[in-house]
């Protein structure tokens, strides 16, 4: 089973070198953005929020259905 994430275009950046699949989340509980992406050699998705950084799992990719901990997943990137 593969999951299906649908994202706004305009959501979207462009990938670098470490990440891929990089888009916006907003936050629920202030105007800030975060980002979204998966790790390109580790197949992990990561986000760009203090829950991640320190915790390596948080609200935004379990929103997603996207595991933490750094645990490889793929999806099926859908840009709208």
């Amino acid at each position: 089973m593969t999951l299906q994430l649908y994202i706004s275009g305009s959501m979207t950046l462009p990938d670098d070198n470490q990440w891929q699949y990089r888009f916006y989340v907003e936050s629920e509980t202030s105007n800030r953005l975060y980002i979204i992406s998966q790790n390109i050699k580790h197949r992990h998705w990561g986000c760009s929020c203090p829950g991640w950084k320190r915790y390596r799992k948080c609200k935004h990719l379990q929103a997603l259905g996207l595991p933490g901990n750094e645990q490889p997943f793929e999806v099926n990137l859908i840009k709208t």
